[in-house]
């Protein structure tokens, strides 16, 4: 059987997707046969591995095994001007100051180049799974990062969610952060869960892997030792609420 792996909300955490993506090779060996990767946006963001992480899809890219689309944390980056001497205009968001501040510092890590590889990442995936048509967004179809898909709601939520977007097969978005799958009389909306952004206290890292004749859905968990971000952030002397995000979530 062929699968597409679905990964969203690495927000910068490396460990979280090295075990992700290790994951995926041991299913290789283990028969699965994944043909290519969809990575739903928030690749950077709150933890201090910007630089690897781009490295690492940078070399996804290369074989042409990943298409990605930006998330909110993203576009924030990417909404920069590309001559700025800096990323002051961080300071005029409505958002948490330790936020602010993990924002800034993936800004200056990036550097001008991994800035602009940001801004080449579309907005909206559109691609086939097979014979089926999909659409990706990070936020919601008419609102791509300001909007938010709740889980563990009624069908007639999701079909209006949906319904913008009814010619396609399937609705992936990342904004949940919880895993979804719900299917509506229009198609299937699918969130992979989280891989780097922990939704709750025992959050794994979260991934989907969506077979690609039957578009079953399957949901795997890994574990990721947190420990080795916590001492990154106070290594890189960032604010401790990002150690209470990583270990319990909510902004």
């Amino acid at each position: 059987m062929r699968y597409v792996a679905v990964l969203a909300n690495i927000n910068g955490n490396f460990p979280a997707l090295v075990k992700a993506l290790g994951k995926v090779e041991e299913l290789k060996e283990n028969g699965y046969d994944i043909e290519k990767y969809y990575i739903l946006g928030n690749i950077v963001g709150l933890f201090p591995y910007p630089k690897e992480i781009l490295d690492t899809l940078d070399d996804l890219i290369k074989n042409n095994k990943v298409k990605i689309i930006r998330g909110e944390f993203d576009q924030i980056i990417a909404m920069s001007d590309p001559h700025a001497e800096g990323p002051d205009y961080i300071d005029k968001i409505s958002l948490p100051k330790h936020v602010k501040a993990a924002l800034k510092y993936t800004w200056e890590k990036l550097d001008h180049d991994g800035r602009e590889f940001i801004r080449d990442i579309p907005v909206y995936l559109v691609d086939k799974i097979r014979n089926n048509d999909i659409f990706g967004v990070y936020g919601s179809p008419l609102n791509p990062f300001g909007g938010i898909v709740l889980p563990e709601q009624p069908t007639s939520y999701y079909e209006a969610i949906m319904r913008p977007v009814k010619e396609y097969e399937i609705l992936l978005v990342a904004s949940p952060k919880i895993p979804v799958n719900a299917m509506t009389r229009y198609g299937r909306v699918v969130c992979p869960g989280s891989i780097g952004f922990p939704p709750g206290k025992e959050h794994k890292a979260t991934f989907a892997l969506i077979d690609v004749d039957t578009l079953h859905v399957k949901f795997v968990e890994v574990d990721y030792d947190k420990r080795i971000v916590e001492d990154k952030i106070r290594k890189e002397g960032l604010p401790e609420e990002l150690i209470r995000i990583l270990y319990h979530g909510k902004l």
